[in-house]
């Protein structure tokens, strides 16, 4: 019987596609003199390596200045991104009426990569932090441990009192959230917002509302 939903946060409660390319936009119209279709094609080309979130943003700042001829001046980009992203941030459209559906029938938290401040911060920005008690809410920041690991999953179900096998996760990368979610026995859902092809049996939703019709 399942009584507990955790979720990731980002592409998952919050439209980090729509609040990326915001932050992206901003700090490259500061720091270059592009306008128009030039500007946009290395925004483009920004969002690409970004890859969902999933790489240090140095990475970043070394293919622009690579490709574009375009230097940043922040000593490490990682830092500053982190303490700029969450200014941004917005829930996705429909979170907020899911949350206040499920919490009526189950208990619900976040378990998250990222520095603690920058996550916590995003989740008060978003509008949706009254949805989470502060004991329900477990960022990879405060523990030293990042997922796909399934000890972090495995320390926040401790933590809340909760048993796996009775424990959803729902996350948008797979590698990260389903497979380190399922290793720690928890059930997983996978959210994508793109039709793909998936080879093992489990739930696949495409608007966090899905899971209305799921659970």
């Amino acid at each position: 019987m399942i009584k507990t939903i955790f979720f990731d946060f980002d592409d998952t409660l919050g439209n980090r596609e729509l609040y990326a390319w915001n932050a992206y936009h901003d700090i490259l119209k500061e720091n270059t003199d592009l306008s128009g279709m030039e500007f946009e094609a290395v925004l483009q080309e920004v969002m690409i390596w970004d890859q969902k979130g999933d790489v240090n943003k140095n990475y970043i700042k070394e293919m622009l200045a690579k490709v574009f001829d375009i230097h940043l001046p922040y000593p490490d980009f990682n830092t500053y991104w982190d303490s700029q992203l969450y200014k941004y941030c917005v829930p996705m459209e429909d979170a907020a009426d899911t949350l206040s559906y499920l919490e009526k029938k189950y208990r619900l938290g976040i378990i998250s990569n990222g520095p603690s401040d920058a996550q916590r911060n995003k989740l008060k920005k978003s509008g949706l932090e009254s949805f989470f008690d502060e004991n329900m809410v477990f960022i990879s920041g405060d523990f030293g441990i990042k997922k796909p690991d399934p000890r972090l999953f495995l320390k926040a179900c401790e933590l809340a009192g909760a048993k796996p096998e009775e424990c959803v996760y729902v996350g948008d990368i797979f590698y990260r959230d389903v497979l380190g979610s399922w290793r720690a026995g928890m059930k997983p859902v996978w959210i994508i917002n793109q039709e793909r092809k998936c080879t093992v049996d489990i739930p696949v939703i495409h608007h966090i509302s899905d899971l209305k019709k799921i659970l």
